[in-house]
């Protein structure tokens, strides 16, 4: 082969090899597009590694941290979450989104101060986002400000659309209306609540508010405490010892709250709830 041959066939090759590799945007956005739709599905690990993917094909791009962020706290690995939310809101640092996240997984953490900060922002940038309302709203529930705990939750309630997430804003609003001393108002919002089932997870959260009407009993209630494992027993454990917390109970509260405490579930809001009850009652 000639040298003019061999540098043709070298630059074809090159040209070949060329059109089977895509632009790293190009790859980057197939990959999260990808992570995305596993994301959607909970095929969490599948999600990560094409975030991953993402992030290592284009490190600049917000969105691919903030959703590998969102898969690492799905696989309830908050502590690595937090450096992923953090490299997105360095390179968009107004990202409510981000921003709403960051502060969701630092209050999962019990990290309180650093979420609520996150999360103060957050609503001061947009004033709709019920999410932000639902997590600000916890974040005051557990350091104990049930008055500021109760606005963001009328916040979380004005923004909801379908009976499960108002029942979800509901549960946290009602204790936070009592606890402050908003009896009255406690007593029409849980009047208001006429439905008497939901699917899932907010289910436990009508149980909740069912509990504190009467409807259902300390017995039907602790019934459902295993039906999703941790996150039904720190949940509904929470709810019937904040009962027995309100109705002058402290004893029987104290039982259930380290029944919510054993579930080591550390991510539900039942756990971290109460962690901070328990702390109030020593």
């Amino acid at each position: 082969m000639t040298l003019i041959s061999l540098i043709l066939v070298l630059t074809l090759q090159g040209a070949a090899q060329g059109q089977q590799a895509p632009p790293p945007a190009t790859s980057a956005a197939q990959a999260l597009a990808e992570g995305t739709e596993y994301l959607k599905n909970n095929d969490n690990e599948k999600a990560l590694a094409a975030f991953e993917r993402a992030v290592a094909l284009d490190p600049k791009n917000a969105e691919s941290h903030l959703q590998k962020c969102r898969a690492l706290a799905a696989l309830r690995r908050q502590d690595e979450a937090i450096p992923a939310c953090t490299e997105s809101l360095r390179l968009k640092p107004n990202n409510t989104e981000a921003l709403r996240d960051r502060g969701h997984y630092y209050l999962n953490l019990g990290k309180i101060d650093l979420g609520m900060t996150d999360l103060k922002k957050a609503v001061s940038l947009k004033k709709d986002d019920r999410g932000i309302y639902y997590h600000l709203g916890m974040a005051y529930y557990l350091k104990g400000d049930f008055a500021n705990s109760a606005k963001a939750y009328e916040g979380c309630l004005a923004n909801s659309t379908d009976d499960a997430t108002r029942v979800e804003c509901i549960a946290w609003l009602y204790p936070s209306l009592r606890r402050a001393g908003r009896e009255s108002e406690a007593g029409k919002l849980l009047d208001s609540v006429q439905i008497t089932s939901l699917p899932g997870h907010p289910g436990n959260y009508l149980d909740r508010l069912l509990l504190f009407k009467g409807i259902k009993s300390e017995d039907e209630v602790a019934k459902t405490m295993s039906a999703e494992g941790g996150l039904s027993e720190s949940t509904v454990g929470y709810t019937i010892g904040l009962w027995h917390l309100l109705s002058g109970r402290q004893a029987r509260a104290r039982e259930y709250f380290e029944r919510a405490i054993a579930s080591h579930y550390t991510p539900a809001w039942g756990y971290r709830a109460s962690e901070a009850e328990l702390k109030r009652l020593r």
